[in-house]
């Protein structure tokens, strides 16, 4: 019950089993191409979708340093560790970061963007996470993207514990760089980035100074491959692909507007049943909080090393504590995708419950 790489269903697992084939065996390009259309139903899009070779970071950095050039000012919104971390690409690319930092326990507010770009003049492009794993913390993108875009800002979201888990529309939202990863609610296995992108995501790319070329990082070489020739820049991880097109499969079968209930419906009882063990929400609002993960203050009296530890050596269950800056501070308990469900909640908390008896270190 962590907050990713989350459990796979029974047929995902199965389908990563499948025979290894020839890349450019008719039937296997047929099939990633296959795969590419379910993801554009999955993202809402009519943009075109690339299914890249790597984790979803590579999504992320290939966004950033495929359109910043040397000297370019972009906004960085910070409220989390991943936030603070699109800064580092901006600085890869010769770009200057500018940040909009807020509390690791509260959403990125709509009006302090509009106050940030009263004073900041010049921002090629914005980046920012939709939700903020480390805190649990989900940002109001439908807000913050048109904001940045009536002022001809480029946006750049990380949607990678996000998508298919809470609704995601980016060319309602005006979200140019829509990056996802397969390991989250997703329920694929990791090692594929899903990179959704707009018309004017490619115009960027098309307007960089020196284009990236002949790299992994490299969405032109994709561009030029493969939507242009159905051809591979590389080898794709053809078992990743099985298993990410089985994955899109039981999503689609559910319905996105299903998937997106169960994980409100589990997200409120995980917080519900949180608060009535005796834990404080991480978020100082609560309606800054994200269906997909539950971050929960950990009590003075003991440590997140000491739960979990607990709970995974007696019970099984594997829970997260924090990361960097969160790192001590809180726990986390994952439920996205095939692991977002009532009983498997519901177990967690019973879980964590005992685990506070049993320390004999509760809230």
């Amino acid at each position: 019950m962590t907050p990713g790489p989350v459990e796979v269903s029974p047929r995902v697992l199965s389908a990563l089993s499948r025979p290894q084939v020839y890349h450019y065996y008719q039937g296997f390009v047929d099939f990633f191409q296959e795969t590419t259309e379910k993801l554009q139903r999955i993202f809402q899009t009519k943009n075109d979708v690339l299914l890249l070779q790597g984790e979803g970071v590579l999504g992320l950095e290939a966004a950033v340093v495929n359109t910043v050039n040397p000297g370019d000012k972009i906004l960085v919104l910070d409220n989390g560790p991943f936030g603070k971390w699109f800064g580092l690409y901006v600085e890869n690319a010769g770009g200057k970061p500018v940040y909009l930092t807020g509390p690791n326990n509260e959403a990125i507010s709509p009006t302090k963007l509009k106050e940030k770009l009263d004073t900041e003049k010049d921002i090629k492009a914005m980046t920012v996470v939709h939700c903020e794993t480390p805190a649990g913390i989900l940002n109001p993108i439908r807000e913050l993207c048109p904001i940045a875009k009536k002022n001809g800002i480029l946006t750049i979201v990380d949607t990678v514990a996000s998508l298919a888990g809470v609704d995601v529309k980016p060319d309602r939202w005006g979200i140019d760089f829509c990056c996802g990863a397969s390991q989250k609610a997703l329920s694929s296995s990791p090692g594929l980035t899903m990179l959704a992108i707009s018309k004017d995501g490619w115009e960027a790319i098309d307007h960089k100074k020196i284009p990236i070329k002949n790299s992994y990082l490299s969405i032109p070489d994709y561009r030029d491959t493969w939507l242009k020739n159905k051809r591979f820049p590389f080898t794709p991880m053809v078992s990743e692909v099985y298993a990410l097109n089985e994955a899109a499969d039981e999503l689609l079968e559910e319905g996105l507007e299903n998937s997106f209930r169960r994980h409100q419906r589990v997200g409120d009882a995980c917080r519900d049943g949180a608060e009535k063990i005796g834990f404080k929400l991480w978020a100082k609002h609560r309606e800054d909080t994200s269906n997909t993960v539950t971050a929960i203050q950990v009590p003075s009296s003991t440590t997140d090393t000491e739960i979990v530890n607990h709970m995974v050596e007696k019970y099984g269950i594997l829970i997260g504590g924090g990361y960097k800056e969160t790192k001590g501070e809180l726990l986390r308990i994952g439920h996205m995708g095939y692991q977002a469900t009532l009983t498997n909640v519901l177990t967690t908390l019973t879980a964590l419950d005992a685990t506070l008896t049993e320390l004999k270190k509760r809230p």
